[in-house]
């Protein structure tokens, strides 16, 4: 009986697994294609491409929002002619948390990805030409500034395009650096390190100095074929009667403009589809990555020798280029543009008759402080929470004044210990709060938003084309606060539902002015509300109620910031493929006791960063 039970099991069909071209795509095609499909795109979003599983790997974040939204019956819209019946959202969420769950899983094709070539950014220019030749002088800072791509930094390959006019500013620059070079004696003399003399042809002279710069400038050992041109250019120089360092500058400009130098190249391997990098390749993306800038001689060296690779060799690397000063860069860059701070140096303006205390001096303080702040986390191996909340942060005088905080004295940014729980962390700092606010008001919903998308990771929907706009000041003349005027706008069906994620996270700010003060009234008089409830009744009503709220969901925003430093690492936008390597990152930090060097550790030794694959 047991043999016949076991064998009429056998023969049992088994429950397929859900397939997203079978199960989901038909159904969103007959509910969603009308809104959101190839002739209509509401909000930007569209469904219609997602043909195959591969499609929706891609999609695999945009499918969450949409199981999100079906599951809470918020799409289809209450008002939509159709409606899915309840068979038929319970298969469209089963295809949609199947194909969610292979991605999360690593149950997709491995790929390291490819990185389209791409030029030097502005900064990575100026911090190159910097160290190549020790010039303290910014020669691209008339350079046109960088667009953001991928996950929002500008070092992303594919937003990096070189304009025609980027060609003349690189020669104008070229020309502006050799000429600092010459009218300085000491860097003269230190680039100019071999003179031709009895036994030392001029031919030699170049070759010896041109092989060394040029190498350097490269990011890899010279051939006969990169030298011989830029040792002619000398030779012919000296041949038409002028002297050596005059017919030195030739080449000297020429590798200032050269592809190897402008452009960050890396090779492929015809017939296969993945390989590592070289290791000059992985020194440079290294450098790049931790500091802006190219390697060093120690990582240049190591990678000469071939011992980069090597797991202790690249640990100790990574610590040591950690500590050196020009990791500040890192610090600016990477979290400036994460954090939105960066914002707050030309692109922030609050209105000067309404804050008249917002000083070109307080504005450099609050940038200061992100800074600082973010440099000390890597320096001294913090944990990561510390950016939820802190019991410190770095202030001068005029910052420590604007935040009602006494005994700072001076102009220097210095360490200070905090006693207020609604400082501390990201969402205490003048910076975040004045590049989330709006010229005259305050910004709950900018806020919010901020908070989604930069700490948890979890960005709206963009809003709908009619939302309406907020008004642009807190000052009403029916007497109304901002926030009742914001509650009208809210009690739209087409805006409730996201409004009820952003909006409180916003509110519970609301304690902070538009540059970050304390308050508690609104310019109108009114007293500032700052009671907010999320969805799920969860209340709070300070920003201290706020942090020990994010301090719930540390995973989701050391998941956040394992996302952003990986994309930011590599310099080009994420893929489904990359998932699996992000939920490593977190088991890192986890282990780790969310201390954040072990994460930069991590990022190196992963296999998106040490390989280059032939499709994306």
């Amino acid at each position: 009986m047991r043999g016949l039970l076991a064998i009429s099991l056998l023969v049992l069909p088994l429950a397929a697994a859900p397939e997203f071209g079978r199960d989901a795509r038909p159904i969103l095609a007959k509910y969603c294609f009308s809104c959101h499909g190839e002739d209509k795109q509401e909000a930007g979003i569209e469904f219609h491409e997602m043909t195959s599983d591969e499609d929706a790997f891609r999609k695999h974040r945009l499918l969450e929002h949409i199981e999100q939204q079906v599951a809470d019956d918020e799409m289809p819209p209450f008002e939509a002619d159709e409606q899915p019946t309840e068979a038929e959202r319970d298969q469209l969420l089963a295809a949609i948390r199947h194909l969610v769950g292979r991605v999360e899983r690593g149950e997709v094709p491995k790929n390291p990805g490819r990185v389209t070539i791409r030029r030097l950014n502005r900064n990575e220019y100026n911090y190159t030409v910097r160290d190549l030749f020790g010039i303290n002088f910014l020669p691209g800072r008339d350079f046109p500034a960088d667009g953001a791509g991928g996950e929002g930094f500008d070092n992303t390959a594919d937003a990096l395009f070189l304009p025609p006019v980027l060609m003349e500013k690189y020669l104008a620059a070229a020309d502006r650096v050799v000429a600092a070079l010459y009218a300085n004696q000491r860097l003269r003399q230190r680039i100019l390190f071999v003179k031709p003399e009895d036994k030392v042809t001029p031919e030699d002279a170049a070759r010896r100095i041109l092989n060394y710069h040029g190498a350097l400038a490269f990011r890899r050992r010279l051939t006969d074929d990169d030298l011989a041109p830029l040792v002619a250019a000398v030779t012919t120089g000296v041949a038409a009667g002028k002297s050596f360092e005059e017919a030195m500058q030739v080449p000297l400009k020429a590798i200032l403009v050269h592809p190897r130098f402008l452009f960050r190249i890396q090779h492929d391997e015809q017939g296969r589809g993945e390989w590592p990098l070289d290791d000059f390749e992985l020194a440079a993306r290294l450098s790049y990555f931790l500091w802006s800038s190219m390697p060093d001689r120690e990582l240049f060296q190591l990678a000469d020798e071939g011992k980069l690779r090597d797991p202790e060799v690249l640990r100790a690397q990574v610590a040591r280029m950690i500590k050196n000063p020009k990791s500040k860069s890192f610090a600016r860059h990477f979290a400036g543009q994460w954090l939105g701070f960066d914002d707050l140096i030309d692109r922030i303006e609050p209105d000067k008759d309404r804050f008249p205390r917002f000083t070109r001096t307080l504005r450099a303080a609050m940038y200061r402080e992100s800074e600082h702040f973010f440099d000390h986390l890597i320096r001294n191996n913090r944990p990561v929470t510390d950016l939820i909340h802190s019991d410190y942060t770095f202030l001068n005088a005029e910052l420590a004044r604007h935040y009602g905080i006494a005994g700072v004295t001076g102009a220097e940014m210095r360490k200070v210990p905090l006693t207020d729980p609604n400082r501390g962390g990201v969402i205490g700092m003048g910076s975040v709060l004045t590049a989330t606010s709006l010229p005259l008001r305050t910004s709950p919903v900018k806020r919010g938003k901020w908070i989604l998308e930069s700490i948890l990771g979890d960005p709206p929907p963009p809003p709908l084309p009619d939302a309406g706009e907020l008004p642009a000041d807190d000052k009403s003349p029916e007497g109304l606060s901002f926030r009742q005027r914001l509650e009208i706008h809210r009690r739209k069906p087409e805006c409730a539902s996201c409004h009820a994620r952003i909006d409180p996270l916003g509110f519970g700010l609301e304690n902070f002015d538009a540059i970050g003060r304390w308050r508690t009234h609104e310019v109108n008089g009114k007293p500032v509300d700052s009671s907010a409830v999320l969805p799920g009744d969860i209340a709070f009503s300070t920003p201290a109620e706020l942090k020990e709220l994010l301090m719930g969901a540390k995973d989701k925003v050391a998941r956040n910031l394992c996302r952003k430093m990986l994309a930011y690492a590599l310099g080009r936008s994420l893929e489904y493929y990359d998932e699996p390597v992000i939920n490593g990152l977190l088991r890192v930090l986890q282990r780790h006791d969310y201390r954040i060097e072990p994460l930069i550790i991590a990022i190196a030794e992963s296999y998106p960063f040490q390989n280059r694959g032939a499709r994306r």
